[in-house]
């Protein structure tokens, strides 16, 4: 105690300067906003290094891990070309669905870091805006969904999981057109919550839920889990389905990145309609 005490006897003044210091910095750059964008930059440029740093040695010491994941997602696109009609691609991931008339992007990328324990969840990926990466894009792993881009900086970006309140895209039992809304309830980090099926709605245990066509984010029948269970919420109008999904958050690492690019088109489409109402 008594080398502790003799520490900041001997360096009062220089402590004293540091904290007057820090008061300052705190300050300028809280009421000046050019100084506040330099730190704001700066503090994500050096978060997103720490994590990339933290990242390549996880991804190091994982390479089996790894090497059994691709290996599953191969497993898992031989057997979709015995079943689903070919489309045209390109090394750079660009898909023409002809089947269902929409066009989208993929987009490889890294989770940096990610949060599975809290009421808001949130994961940071290796691609921003320089890889063409903008808010609102679709984020899935090879298993299922896994979350939507929020705030992009150049070479990073932050995105929602499904494990976060506001999260809620359209989703839909795999033998069945009637779909709902799929939320998180902040409870169980394995499962989400199918929300406002129709009564008349087919479904049963063990039955797949799959993205909607409806969703302007996610392309439709991307996995999402599996129904666990399900019940009529009062007044008994509409179905509750606990899903057990797919993408494991506590491990979750290598993603894709989608972008719709009809998306627009279509946000134009809705707002002629809405306007003509």
């Amino acid at each position: 105690m008594n080398k502790v005490w003799l520490f900041f006897e001997k360096n009062a003044y220089l402590l004293f300067f540091l904290f007057l210091q820090s008061i300052a910095l705190s300050r300028v750059i809280k009421h000046n906003y050019f100084q506040s964008y330099l730190w704001f930059t700066a503090s994500n440029y050096a978060v997103g290094n720490l994590h990339k740093m933290v990242f390549d040695i996880r991804e190091y010491l994982s390479l089996k891990s790894q090497n059994q994941i691709l290996q599953r997602e191969n497993a898992t696109l031989r057997n979709a070309l015995n079943t689903e009609p070919l489309t045209e691609a390109n090394y750079r991931g660009y898909v023409n669905d002809t089947v269902r008339k929409q066009v989208y992007t993929y987009q490889e990328a890294n989770v940096l870091y990610s949060t599975y324990n809290l009421q808001n969840n949130y994961m940071i990926i290796n691609r921003g805006s320089v890889h063409g990466i903008k808010p609102g894009m679709a984020i899935i792993t090879p298993v299922g969904v896994a979350g939507i881009t929020k705030d992009v900086d150049s070479h990073y970006s932050t995105a929602l999981t499904v494990l976060h309140s506001k999260f809620s895209i359209s989703c839909r039992p795999i033998n069945s057109y009637n779909f709902g809304s799929l939320t998180w309830n902040g409870k169980n980090y394995r499962y989400a919550q199918l929300i406002d099926l129709p009564k008349q709605t087919r479904i049963r245990n063990g039955d797949t839920v799959v993205t909607d066509v409806r969703s302007l984010i996610f392309p439709e029948g991307i996995p999402v889990g599996i129904v666990k269970s399900y019940r009529l919420r009062d007044p008994g109008d509409f179905i509750e389905a606990q899903v057990e999904l797919f993408t494991d958050f506590s491990s979750i690492n290598q993603v894709y990145v989608i972008d719709f690019l009809e998306k627009k088109a279509i946000e134009n489409l809705k707002l002629l309609i809405n306007e003509n109402k």
